[in-house]
């Protein structure tokens, strides 16, 4: 049996997950610990017991956001899946707008530490180390669709990732912004498009990206 968690643990993830939606909310210039605290039922001291400032509830805001994707993600898929359809379930879940705005609010809150990266030193830590993250999945999901025989092994696995990953950010943008020209399904569409061209080879067979795009 695992062992229960500590009160403490549970009272700083209540935290995080109210700061999460209040940021999303509000935005992190215009959020107060009180604002935070009231959405977590609980004290402003008792915020402060738990992080020595807000910076740090950002850092794990946007921490907790995306570990909800990677988990979303793994949930939808069975143990045995391949390494082609994990990176079309991984392109095709940065852009939804069927799970009740959580995607958007992962993207919003990307937002505010992007903004305060250019400036504030720890966010730009942070900001780095789960950008390296990701794009250290996405590598290591194509590296490992050419070892399995199911994509081009002519490609670099690195350089496709970071290739994806920055057209991801890009559009994730437009998308948080309400862009209507970057819908859920257009930056699906783009994203597709971008890793099937990239790759060189049909990623979902029958519904190509590359059928319905220009080249």
């Amino acid at each position: 049996m695992s062992p229960r968690p500590k009160i403490t643990d549970v009272r700083r993830e209540q935290i995080v997950r109210a700061a999460l939606d209040v940021i999303a909310e509000r935005g992190f210039q215009d959020t107060r610990l009180a604002d935070i605290a009231e959405r977590a039922g609980c004290s402003a001291p008792a915020v402060l017991y738990h992080f020595k400032a807000k910076d740090e509830i950002l850092d794990a805001v946007v921490s907790l956001a995306e570990d909800r994707f990677y988990e979303g993600v793994e949930a939808t898929l069975d143990a045995e899946v391949g390494p082609v359809a994990r990176l079309v379930r991984f392109l095709e879940s940065a852009a939804r707008d069927d799970d009740g705005e959580e995607t958007v609010t992962m993207w919003k809150v990307w937002l505010e530490i992007w903004t305060r990266a250019l400036r504030e030193p720890h966010s730009a830590r942070t900001r780095q180390l789960l950008d390296r993250r990701w794009r250290t999945v996405l590598t290591e999901t194509i590296a490992e669709g050419q070892r399995a025989g199911e994509l081009p092994d002519s490609v670099d696995p690195g350089r496709v990732a970071l290739m994806l990953a920055s057209l991801m950010d890009g559009l994730a943008v437009q998308f948080a912004l309400g862009d209507t020209e970057v819908t859920a399904e257009r930056m699906t569409e783009t994203l597709m498009f971008a890793a099937e061209r990239a790759l060189g080879c049909e990623l979902t067979p029958g519904r190509s990206a590359l059928a319905g795009m220009p080249r």
